[in-house]
């Protein structure tokens, strides 16, 4: 009697009952199968005993090449170019394409194409990978740089902070905003009038100081600007190359350096306002700023303000605002933000305004 039995790819097929136990081939698909039934007696004629292996390929059976190993081969070949928006896919799909390509029992290759591309997508990835670093790390990197640069500017300004407190101990007063000659004509800065006190005796000694800033002597000595003079952010090289210096007083009534204020000094010197003048309190009364635009530092040029105007433009290079040095000696951080009113309020040293401790 025939045995009848179906193959995993639907084919149907009949063994004579002698034939139970025995392993055959399905001629559709190749997949060997074992007769079901009873065995025969005799082991010779049943046949070796093991279990069956995996299906193979008919002869005259092409295997396709996977798809998903080709996309994993062209996506790794353009990961160089587009990192991870090919790279991760690239490598997915290989392991996607290895995984039906060793399942497939022969039907279907590109177990080389699959490895290919998760290969090359590996390297594709691992080529860009510094550069996508290097782009997440930039802002920090610049981030920490501006922050140490403001922090040189601070340093600065407390330095001629220091240099400003001990003129005045020495000569009773701060430093006028210009040395004059003896009509009182505007020749030198303040910034050379502080030179001995920021250890730039042997510079100041150099000067005329009966002569204008650009003499053709006293204008030689404007690229020997002292480095405390020049911002890290807002003073690229060729300022100061050029003797160009952001750091600035302001000059006008009621201001610390208030040209109305003016004294000298047996030895020619001139000097200005006096600190127990400074009524509003030396925490709350700028001394210096830094300005938006340079002037050459020897040069009695400063911040003009006019009383109860719109305050002068200050500015740096800093992000969100500049620094500034107090009377006291004390250097904050002032907010592009702050009101035209409050900084006006810092600029004079006597109006009598209140201003709050954070501004």
């Amino acid at each position: 009697m025939p045995i009848s039995m179906r193959c995993e790819c639907g084919k149907e097929l009949q063994a004579k009952d002698e034939f139970a136990g025995r392993r055959t081939q399905c001629p559709d698909c190749g997949r060997e199968l074992v007769i079901p039934g009873q065995a025969a007696a005799n082991p010779y004629q049943a046949g070796p005993v093991f279990e069956p292996g995996p299906a193979k390929a008919p002869p005259g059976f092409e295997a396709k090449t996977s798809g998903k190993a080709i996309t994993s081969l062209v996506l790794g070949l353009v990961s160089p170019f587009t990192c991870f928006i090919t790279a991760i896919p690239g490598i997915v799909f290989g392991v996607l394409g290895l995984t039906e390509a060793n399942k497939s029992d022969g039907r279907i290759k590109g177990q080389g194409l699959a490895i290919a591309g998760i290969v090359v997508s590996s390297l594709g990835m691992l080529l860009i990978l510094p550069a996508i670093l290097l782009a997440l790390l930039l802002p920090a990197v610049q981030s920490a740089r501006e922050a140490a640069r403001r922090v040189q500017c601070s340093n600065n300004l407390k330095q001629i902070g220091l240099a400003m407190h001990n003129f005045e101990s020495t000569r009773n007063a701060f430093p006028g905003q210009a040395i004059t000659d003896a009509d009182g004509k505007p020749l030198l800065s303040w910034r050379v009038a502080i030179l001995p006190y920021l250890e730039e005796s042997s510079l100041y000694q150099e000067f005329h100081l009966n002569e204008a800033w650009d003499s053709p002597h006293n204008k030689a000595l404007l690229a020997r600007m002292p480095r405390t003079y020049a911002c890290p952010s807002s003073s690229p090289p060729e300022e100061v190359a050029q003797g160009l210096t952001h750091y600035q007083a302001f000059a006008g009534p009621g201001t610390m350096m208030d040209p109305s204020v003016i004294q000298r000094d047996p030895d020619g010197m001139t000097k200005g306002v006096r600190l127990a003048t400074v009524a509003d309190g030396t925490s709350n009364t700028i001394l210096v700023i830094e300005a938006a635009n340079p002037v050459e530092w020897t040069k009695p040029d400063d911040l003009p303000y006019v009383p109860n105007g719109p305050p002068p433009v200050v500015g740096a290079k800093h992000a969100g605002g500049e620094n500034a040095l107090f009377t006291d000696g004390s250097v904050r951080f002032l907010k592009n933000t702050i009101a035209g009113q409050v900084m006006n309020a810092l600029i004079t040293r006597a109006g009598g305004e209140v201003v709050g401790p954070d501004f």
